[in-house]
């Protein structure tokens, strides 16, 4: 049991790097473009209903993978709450392994 916690916290892990990449190009004051970061729940969430579905999941290998771990209700949906606790989830057991 273990086992299978510690590999979706790395996946999780993985995650959080992976969805850090999605970002959307803004033009700043100067008119030069500038990127800057989107919340990945947004970007992941690609028809706004606030919910990221199997369907939108499969955008992200990762996510994909990890996707009933991180549902945890098992609506088949990672609301908002269940995407920032496996966040918040996997921060910590990264910084546990560093120690």
């Amino acid at each position: 049991m273990h086992i299978r916690i510690l590999a979706a916290v790395v996946c999780i892990s993985t995650l959080m790097v992976t969805a850090g990449t999605y970002a959307d190009t803004h033009v700043d004051e100067n008119g030069k473009n500038k990127v800057a970061s989107t919340s990945s729940f947004a970007a992941l969430d690609r028809n706004g209903d606030h919910r990221i579905s199997r369907s939108e999941a499969g955008f992200d290998r990762i996510l994909s993978q990890t996707f009933a771990e991180i549902d945890t209700d098992g609506d088949g949906f990672i609301s908002l709450a269940e995407f920032n606790a496996a966040q918040q989830q996997s921060r910590a057991a990264v910084t546990s392994l560093e120690r």
